[in-house]
């Protein structure tokens, strides 16, 4: 017996949903290379947020002792996640919440869970943007708001 070069989905990508209701997919663009689908993946995994951050993570969690357990939990788990991800993303054409639906339409949930973790994150990394930004166009004035201690939001702690 011959075996399939693709495997078998419980439920056909060109299914819409569990009803059997056949709906056509859409036809989505494509990235013209890798190398195009790699920086585009990059310019999302690594932001502001990131080379703000882990620094920070490494400080605070034990300098470069952070680092072991670090890398083993992104080696476990967070490549082998994206690569779920992106292999299921490619295989199926479809987004976030419905890739998994064709998958077990129990999964649907992990799509939404998914799409909650990315909003939370897009809200709270607005703030260290905003911070880029104050800072970004505060250095452009003859007067740097961070060069006195004068200013009406320091204590009296603030070392002249």
């Amino acid at each position: 017996q011959r075996i399939p070069r693709k495997p078998q989905l419980l439920f056909p990508v060109a299914q819409g949903s569990v009803s059997g209701k056949k709906t056509p997919l859409l036809d989505r663009g494509q990235w013209a290379s890798k190398l195009e689908f790699l920086l585009a993946v990059a310019g999302t995994l690594v932001g502001l947020g990131n080379l703000w951050r882990f620094p920070y993570l490494c400080y605070k969690n034990g300098g470069g002792a952070f680092l072991i357990p670090y890398i083993l939990f992104l080696l476990a788990c967070g490549i082998p996640m994206f690569l779920l991800e992106t292999a299921m993303g490619q295989y199926t054409s479809q987004g976030c919440i419905t890739c998994w639906r064709h998958f077990c339409p129990l999964f649907e949930g992990i799509g939404y869970a998914t799409q909650v973790v990315i909003a939370y994150a897009a809200v709270s990394y607005i703030v260290i943007q905003a911070w880029a930004f104050f800072y970004l166009f505060s250095s452009f004035s003859a007067d740097l708001p961070w060069a006195s201690c004068g200013n009406s939001w320091n204590t009296g702690k603030a070392n002249k």
